[in-house]
């Protein structure tokens, strides 16, 4: 990456657009150096590590979204069909953990990506996590029940006796993302995660006149 063309984005408001195929520790490492450049640019660099969670959860569920798909039509499974959802998932985690580099090559072939945008314009930070696997209707239901459920809830130890879900390796990564967006100062509109006909898109959604100005770690 020439950083030259992050500094170009951020002052020109422009759309900063990263495209991979898989998310592991390299990916990581290129876009907290990435993020960090926006997050000084509106002054707030002592968040880098929550907003960078927040990031790399939400690009590390594409990333399985992805994984997921190939693994179902290897199988020969339907994965918009509730019993054979269930049944797919009862092994997919742990069969694509140990066989990371296969599943790399087929979400490749199989033109699967992961977009992450970045786009800053009047203190206003955007970045969308995108890729072209769409939910099914199981995914949609399991997103929109932790939105809800995190209405009414404060306290993380609480949700998690609620709608801890361990099918997937999720677990309480959106809860978490909601929390420590709540903690920076951030609104509720600072998380969505919608789809359209192509895509799967999460969006952060970061105002820095809205953010707390002390570091929670």
């Amino acid at each position: 990456m020439n950083f030259n063309l992050v500094e170009y984005a951020i002052h020109e408001s422009k759309t900063l657009t990263i495209k991979t195929v898989s998310y592991l520790s390299r990916e990581r490492n290129y876009i907290d150096k990435i993020l960090k450049q926006y997050l000084r640019e509106i002054e707030k660099p002592y968040m880098v590590n929550q907003v960078a969670y927040c990031l790399h959860e939400l690009a590390g569920n594409a990333n399985r979204a992805n994984a997921k798909r190939v693994y179902f039509e290897e199988k020969g499974l339907d994965i918009s069909h509730p019993e054979e959802y269930r049944k797919g998932l009862d092994t997919f985690r742990a069969e694509t953990f140990t066989q990371i580099e296969k599943f790399q090559i087929k979400q490749k072939k199989a033109g699967l990506y992961i977009k992450i945008d970045f786009k800053l314009q009047e203190e206003k930070l955007r970045i969308r996590v995108r890729n072209n696997s769409l939910m099914t209707d199981e995914e949609k239901i399991r997103i929109n029940n932790k939105f809800e459920t995190m209405k009414n809830y404060t306290s993380i130890t609480d949700a998690y006796q609620v709608i801890e879900d361990t099918s997937e390796g999720a677990g309480l990564g959106l809860v978490m993302i909601i929390q420590l967006l709540f903690k920076l100062g951030f609104g509720s509109d600072a998380l969505s995660i919608d789809s359209d006909k192509k895509e799967t898109i999460a969006t952060l959604f970061l105002d820095a006149k809205e953010a707390s100005n002390q570091d929670i770690a």
